[in-house]
């Protein structure tokens, strides 16, 4: 492989190891909160959560520019406040990774979380343990391997996003060759190198070994998960299906 190939793939594990590292326990708490409360006009949070998941990517990597990147009338507010401006990596990469990857980790943890006794966390503390002994002791050995498939999920997510990304770096252009993810680095291949196409095959062979890694233990993990599940129901003879 190229120079220009291994510098985008190692930005790329950066940026998916990053986002995960901050996705994790925000989609964790973002989750649990979906999961554990209920009060008028929840449902209002519920769809600003989510939404990043119905949206274009493209639409989130022009928010993040007008929020941020001094895009529009009152784009260059924080810069103005600051002296801080968006630049590509590893701020923008980075933050468009996160908005697009917590949302989806969200929804594979919040089922798990609905699905643990709410009861347990009580119980814990009128035997002495903590909040946080609780949940770690209790809900999070329950709930691992829901957080295991989410993570391994948003680790993919995190590396393939290329729609936010592609429209930050339009905007921003970066020019250091290791400036660039492997999603852009993929299509800045097809459009400016000579023999491009070599780079654009490896980039894409890499993220497809990778994608299906993740996809691999994620199902392993939510299987897991749900095997858990069904031995919990089995003592009170409830039936699960096994679709």
């Amino acid at each position: 492989m190229s120079s220009f190939e291994l510098e985008a793939l190692s930005l790329s594990l950066q940026v998916a190891v990053i986002t995960l590292l901050i996705s994790t326990p925000l989609a964790v708490v973002l989750a649990m909160v979906m999961a554990r409360t209920a009060w008028r006009g929840k449902v209002v949070l519920d769809t600003l959560i989510l939404l990043p998941m119905g949206l274009p990517p493209a639409v989130i990597g022009f928010g993040l520019l007008v929020g941020l990147g001094g895009v529009g009338g009152n784009g260059g507010w924080l810069h103005n406040l600051t002296g801080y401006s968006l630049s590509f990596y590893p701020a923008g990469a980075i933050i468009a990774a996160s908005v697009m990857t917590v949302p989806l980790m969200v929804r594979i943890l919040r089922p798990a979380f609905e699905a643990t006794d709410p009861m347990l966390l009580p119980v814990a503390r009128t035997l002495g343990a903590s909040r946080w002994q609780g949940w770690w002791t209790i809900t999070l050995p329950l709930v691992w391997p829901a957080v295991a498939s989410a993570m391994a999920l948003g680790l993919t997510a995190a590396w393939g996003e290329s729609g936010a990304t592609l429209v930050l770096a339009a905007a921003l252009r970066p020019h250091h060759v290791g400036d660039t993810t492997a999603p852009v680095a993929l299509v800045q291949a097809l459009l400016n190198q000579q023999d491009g196409e070599d780079a654009a095959w490896h980039l894409a062979l890499v993220s497809l070994l990778i994608a299906i890694a993740a996809i691999a233990i994620s199902e392993w993990g939510r299987q897991r998960w749900r095997r858990r599940w069904q031995a919990r129901l089995r003592p009170v003879g409830l039936s699960v299906s096994t679709t």
